[in-house]
């Protein structure tokens, strides 16, 4: 009985891969005029979450729109250039997507939390930032 529980588990896990995200289609907000903002995605090696981050959102963003006006770069925990940015409180889980504008962190995501989420959360951040 518990093989096929994990059966299904397993084959609704797979199905749920296969549909496309829609989450580069729920971009409400228009793209930001100006490039003084920036998204910054703080990981770290080993990272499940950071993983599935990457498999997840950064593809679907990368397709949207708002990929050429609003560049996301990627920054190790471990490294020197944490230290350049002008964060609001330390970092305490990752991945980390930070709002940077003007070289201040403005708004922040903390940990994963899927593609539809992640989109909204953008969207709201940047428009208190502006």
């Amino acid at each position: 009985m518990q093989r096929i529980g994990f059966g299904i588990l397993a084959l609704v896990l797979a199905s749920a891969a296969a549909i496309p995200s829609r989450a580069a289609l729920d971009l409400s907000m228009p793209n930001p005029a100006r490039s003084d903002f920036e998204l910054v995605v703080v990981e770290a090696p080993g990272c499940i979450y950071c993983h599935i981050f990457h498999r997840d959102v950064v593809p679907a963003y990368e397709r949207s729109p708002r990929a050429e006006t609003l560049p996301m770069r990627f920054i190790d925990l471990n490294e020197d250039a944490i230290k350049a940015l002008n964060l609001i409180r330390p970092i305490e889980s990752v991945p980390t997507v930070l709002v940077i504008k003007d070289q201040r962190e403005v708004g922040r995501i903390p940990g994963y939390v899927g593609p539809l989420n992640f989109f909204m959360t953008i969207d709201r951040l940047l428009s208190e930032a502006q």
